[in-house]
């Protein structure tokens, strides 16, 4: 047996391809439930005694038409009359069909838990008539179920399940629509290729089997990934064919789908202007049918446009809608890509506080879809982000050294020791990123230090001193509100507690102290000593790893310290070819370092009226007994 035409409704699952700054990835339809068997098509069909004979065809042709429209509510109540009509147990394959249709109504209100009941049930009764068709179906509505979660590893092995029930059933229908849903999986893990063959081959085999109407699930498919692989024009035949098909059935709820994969053709081709029109008559549409479920995404990629065309206000509240419309159906993906595109918006706004809480956030969101193994291609998403959380924290990094003109490269170069000995340590490479994170930002606290205390070049008073260690808890208030994916905190708080007590803030001692801030106080330290400061040369690698020896146990951990000097062999010709070249030193003429107060901003050489000044302070604290001499050089 066949299945005749029942609806096709996309299911709000997770997009295939990365998220993305100037684009936004088109989802793919994958295919829940492909077409059930007609009422006539099942020659077992017997209704209750006395009952008319078109009377459960009725019912189900209404709920079709009802699922066409987007009225779910309605659909399910007169499948689940179709379903109380059946009293005869050779009707069980019909009764799975029943079961899944009713799970899938379901499924598009996102309710996974009552949709796998129903699919559940669908197979337990196709095993139990031995209907290896209705196997083969209610598996892979399970499978549609699990990708719509995000599940990939499950729907996959369910998928190869059912296109098995399919073989063994000889029913072509439902394995070309298997190859597609196996299409959409190599999509999402990257296998671009792999996804073109299945795309392919289902399209031909519906094609094949003479059914013309049903190939527009696939067609979608073939215009995203051309999208994703920049065939715009065939992707635009891809999408006008499909949508050809669909307004010839009335699937308005399938119209809005390709509508929304059209309008985001264009806004990653650029072209704004059309997005906008598209995005225009596809919520007309939704509204027209009813349909909810495309409003996030909708809202997304309006968002996406009003940022790219510089309406920034429009976006915020855009991606704002996006987010809400995601949690409420729990579509984390859709919230991830939601969240990842804000912080855009926000690295474009000079937000970086606000870019790194959402960067963050989309990690988290993205981190909880790799923990199930679903989304093989998340090292690449997340590598991303992680390049964009990087680049952030560097410009926070330079913020820093643009106020202390006496630590240009501190930050970067206190990483690379740090990390370097914290791999000594056994650290892992996913921590090791974080671990950077935090130690380029583990002196952030200092941009709220007034500059003329940063570059005092005497010794501080005790007021400013007390300003100079306030940087620690004060890098911690600046960072509350960010929920890195690994504790960062304790760095920038803690990494000047000392081992034997006497540090600051919170005159920890030994173990109390955070490893990771032991970790980078040494780095800290080496840095500090081998680089010039307002007080003090620099000095050689060999001095300082004398005076670092004689602080193991006092002030470093010992056993940190150990770990140290197996690593700082490295580090002592790339510490003396940097000191050859200047890198250690007070910022040369023409570096972008802002200039200190009354020093001329392209040389940082102090101005006319500096000079005088200070040579007035300096005579007048001589007195008039000490000769003096000065010297002009022109």
């Amino acid at each position: 047996m066949t299945e005749a035409a029942s609806p096709r409704h996309p299911d709000a699952a997770p997009s295939p391809s990365a998220t993305r700054i100037a684009s936004v990835p088109s989802r793919p339809f994958i295919r829940a439930v492909p077409d059930a068997r007609s009422p006539r098509d099942h020659a077992a069909l017997r209704l209750e005694p006395g009952a008319p004979a078109a009377s459960a065809e009725a019912l189900i042709e209404a709920a079709q038409a009802a699922e066409r429209q987007g009225r779910r509510d309605e659909a399910r109540d007169l499948y689940e009359a179709a379903l109380y009509r059946l009293k005869d147990p050779a009707q069980g394959p019909l009764a799975s069909a029943l079961l899944r249709w009713v799970g899938r109504t379901y499924q598009e209100e996102a309710d996974a838990a009552a949709a796998l009941d129903c699919h559940e049930a669908a197979l337990a009764v196709a095993r139990a008539c031995d209907d290896e068709a209705g196997v083969g179906h209610a598996i892979n509505m399970q499978a549609a179920v699990y990708w719509q979660q995000g599940r990939l590893d499950e729907a996959e092995r369910l998928f190869l399940d059912a296109r098995e029930s399919a073989l063994r059933a000889g029913d072509g229908k439902l394995a070309a629509v298997v190859a597609q849903n196996l299409g959409v999986i190599a999509n999402v893990r990257g296998d671009l290729p792999k996804a073109l063959q299945h795309y392919e081959a289902s399209l031909a085999d519906h094609r094949a089997l003479g059914l013309a109407k049903d190939v527009w699930g696939t067609l979608n498919n073939l215009g995203k990934l051309y999208t994703d692989l920049g065939r715009w024009d065939a992707a635009e035949r891809s999408y006008e064919e499909a949508l050809q098909i669909v307004s010839a059935l009335g699937d308005l709820s399938a119209r809005v789908r390709i509508e929304v994969n059209f309008a985001e053709l264009w806004v990653a081709r650029g072209l704004y202007d059309r997005a906008r029109t598209a995005l225009e008559r596809v919520t007309a549409l939704a509204r027209q049918c009813g349909d909810a479920r495309f409003a996030g995404e909708l809202a997304k990629v309006r968002g996406v446009v009003a940022r790219e065309t510089g309406e920034y206000a429009r976006a915020e509240e855009c991606f704002a809608e996006a987010e809400h419309v995601a949690e409420e159906r729990q579509d984390l993906l859709l919230l991830a890509e939601t969240v990842g595109e804000r912080a855009e918006l926000h690295r474009r706004q000079g937000r970086n506080r606000d870019t790194l809480h959402d960067l963050n956030r989309a990690y988290r969101l993205f981190g909880q879809l790799r923990a199930r193994r679903e989304l093989t291609d998340i090292d690449r998403r997340t590598g991303r982000l992680e390049a964009e959380f990087l680049e952030v924290v560097k410009r926070w990094g330079e913020s820093i050294e643009s106020k202390d003109r006496y630590t240009q490269g501190h930050c970067e170069r206190v990483a690379d020791i740090a990390c370097r000995l914290a791999r000594q340590a056994g650290m892992d490479e996913r921590s090791l990123f974080w671990f950077r994170i935090g130690a380029l930002l583990h002196d952030v606290g200092k941009l709220m230090i007034p500059e003329e205390v940063l570059n005092k070049p005497g010794k501080l008073t005790e007021e400013e001193w007390g300003l100079m260690k306030s940087h620690t808890t004060a890098g911690v208030e600046m960072l509350a509100g960010i929920e890195f994916p690994w504790d960062v905190r304790p760095i920038v708080l803690s990494h000047h507690e000392r081992w034997d007590g006497k540090g600051y803030p919170h005159g920890l001692q030994g173990e109390e102290i955070p490893l990771t801030a032991r970790i980078l106080c040494v780095a800290d330290v080496y840095d500090a000593l081998t680089s010039v400061r307002s007080y003090k040369r620099a000095l050689s690698h060999e001095e300082t790893m004398e005076i670092l020896r004689k602080d193991s146990g006092t002030m470093f951990d010992p056993q940190v310290f150990a770990w140290f000097e197996d690593v700082a062999p490295a580090w002592e010709a790339r510490t003396a070819a940097e000191q050859a070249a200047g890198v250690r030193v007070t910022p040369p003429r023409g570096t972008a370092s802002p200039a200190a107060p009354g020093h001329d901003p392209l040389t940082g050489l102090p101005t006319a009226a500096t000079l005088h000044r200070e040579t007035d302070r300096i005579l007048a604290a001589r007195g008039e007994s000490a000769p003096v001499s000065l010297v002009v050089v022109r």
